[in-house]
């Protein structure tokens, strides 16, 4: 629920972050938990990471959540829940509703038959790495996976019928032609329910529905001829108030459409320039929970840097995030979690299916949000590998299924031998010339090749864009030798990529540099002896957002280019 602006006006919704009642269980098994019998003997922060917390840094294990809920009546009742990880089960007065894997996405537990009173919210959470349990975190992931509930909680109270969901698509920009999709849900059937919309105050529709049992959806196409548009030029954003019967909804909104043209990405038939990083959600004080300060102040240094393009390495980004992006017009990559799969985890129908539910999680939560202008799955999957095609084809023929409305891409490191480029809308590479092999020297000739051999296998004709690419420097780590891990390397090794890329005239549409922040890496030992300080170093700034010379020269450069 996005609470930076009010969401419901007919619906009752209380916030249930605060401090809640924690346990540390450790390493037992969920199934054999008496949620009754758990001893809480500690407090912990709802939104927060708790192995982020001094007490228990780097503890991996099961922990329980509790916290008190006041159900007044009879009606159903919903709890939604914007972030868990990795795992969890959710009781109410010791009853289990429901389990949830994966984190970065919402979801939401019904409350149909219940108590009426006070009950207790019991929530189990396991951050350890159990792939048949939850098989999209996994330990040699190249970023920290903290554990918690990581966002915030709400209590929904529904009436008979109830808003599902609202989802906008701009048909055509020119007439300002919107689709508005509207999901529901039902106790019992009604006939004749009144249904209005309303934009920016002035009511555009007002009809009946008739109203059928458990869900339905209904569509409208309007023309809002008086909307101005959303552009990187300007971030002109509308309100959207959706009334059913009793409920209603808010969903603000951007007018934009997205096309590929050739070799560009446009944006309202214009086609943009994309410089950008990859951003983490990560602190180490505060693990994936970002406060709201550190998410304007991470939007300010974006903005500062020059970039119009922010990727979302590599889960969902939080919905707060986007909205500022929405508001300060960084057009957004959203990516489905994913970090170097194999065939292994790519012909498994247990991987499968839970990354259909994570990708249907996250296109449910950003589909509304006009920055998020292409959809990614799989970073750096074995996309070179034929076992791994059918996976591709499926998970980008359900995004399109979901919103055909944003070209689709994934990052592949396997510019050379890729059997799935052809799927994709828009061509990514990660690359690393400069770092994993070779000298500065020899990066433009290394862009060069990989261009060449795109334009060889017949993706020459689509947008292309360098997804990935960097080299590593502690802050404050200046050398007169200037080598690898200096603050001087890293800077002179970006200035020849961007210089190569978009002054020198190598073929590109969007860049987005490895990385916006430092960010601490998996704990294994093969990966942590590459990882000085078990982090991933690249970051133009460290992990306190302090900058390194490399943001300067980034600065410099991204705003030359947009003189």
């Amino acid at each position: 629920m996005n609470r930076r602006f009010r969401t419901h006006d007919l619906r009752q919704v209380m916030v249930l972050d605060g401090v809640w009642d924690f346990a540390f269980l450790g390493d037992v098994d969920p199934d054999t938990v008496d949620v009754g019998a758990i001893t809480f003997e500690d407090r912990m922060a709802v939104p927060g990471c708790f192995d982020a917390t001094p007490v228990y840094a780097g503890q991996r294990g099961l922990v329980a959540y509790r916290t008190r809920l006041s159900l007044l009546d009879a009606a159903p009742y919903r709890l939604v829940f914007d972030s868990v990880h990795h795992w969890c089960r959710v009781f109410v007065d010791g009853g289990p509703l429901r389990d949830h894997v994966g984190g970065f996405t919402q979801f939401a537990v019904d409350l149909p038959d219940h108590p009426v009173g006070e009950v207790a919210l019991v929530v189990l959470v396991d951050n350890r790495f159990d792939y048949e349990r939850c098989p999209l975190h996994l330990e040699y992931f190249d970023w920290y996976h903290f554990g918690g509930i990581t966002r915030s909680v709400t209590l929904h109270r529904l009436g008979d019928i109830w808003i599902d969901g609202v989802q906008i698509v701009t048909r055509d920009y020119q007439t300002r032609a919107v689709a508005i999709t509207i999901d529901y849900g039902a106790v019992v059937a009604r006939g004749g329910m009144p249904l209005t919309l309303t934009c920016d105050g002035e009511k555009v529709l007002a009809t009946t529905v008739d109203i059928f049992a458990d869900h339905g959806q209904v569509t409208y196409t309007l023309h809002l001829s008086e909307a101005a548009l959303w552009s990187p030029d300007a971030p002109h954003l509308h309100m959207l108030h959706v009334k059913l019967g009793d409920d209603d909804m808010r969903e603000r909104f951007g007018i934009r459409q997205v096309r590929v043209e050739g070799q560009s990405i446009a944006i309202n038939g214009g086609p943009v320039q994309l410089l950008g990083v990859n951003r983490h959600e990560a602190h180490p004080q505060f693990g994936h929970a970002l406060p709201d300060s550190l998410l304007v102040s991470d939007v300010q240094q974006l903005r500062d840097l020059g970039c119009n393009f922010v990727r979302g390495s590599h889960y969902p980004q939080d919905a707060r995030f986007l909205d500022l992006c929405d508001e300060a017009v960084l057009c957004v990559w959203s990516e489905s979690i994913g970090w170097q799969q194999t065939a292994e985890h790519l012909t498994d129908p247990h991987y499968l299916a839970a990354q259909e539910s994570n990708i249907a999680e996250m296109v449910r939560g950003a589909r509304n949000h006009p920055s998020v202008i292409l959809w990614g799955i799989q970073n750096e999957s074995h996309s070179n590998d034929p076992e791994c095609r059918p996976a591709y084809a499926r998970f980008l023929g359900q995004l399109r299924s979901l919103d055909d409305s944003r070209p689709l891409t994934f990052a592949s490191n396997h510019p050379f031998d890729d059997v799935c480029l052809d799927l994709a809308d828009v061509i990514s590479i990660n690359c690393y010339p400069g770092w994993y092999g070779g000298e500065i020297e020899d990066i433009p000739a290394e862009l060069d090749r990989i261009i060449a051999r795109l334009d060889e296998v017949g993706q020459g004709d689509k947008p292309l864009i360098i997804s990935e690419i960097g080299g590593g420097a502690i802050y404050g780590w200046r050398d007169w030798n200037a080598t690898r891990w200096s603050e001087q390397y890293q800077a002179r090794l970006l200035e020849v990529v961007i210089r190569h890329l978009f002054i020198d005239g190598a073929r590109a549409c969007g860049l987005a540099i490895w990385q916006y922040c430092d960010i601490r890496s998996s704990q294994e030992a093969r990966r942590t002896l590459f990882r000085p300080r078990a982090f991933n170093n690249k970051g133009l700034v460290d992990e306190y957002r302090r900058p390194k010379l490399a943001y300067d020269v980034v600065k410099r450069l991204y705003h030359q280019l947009q003189l």
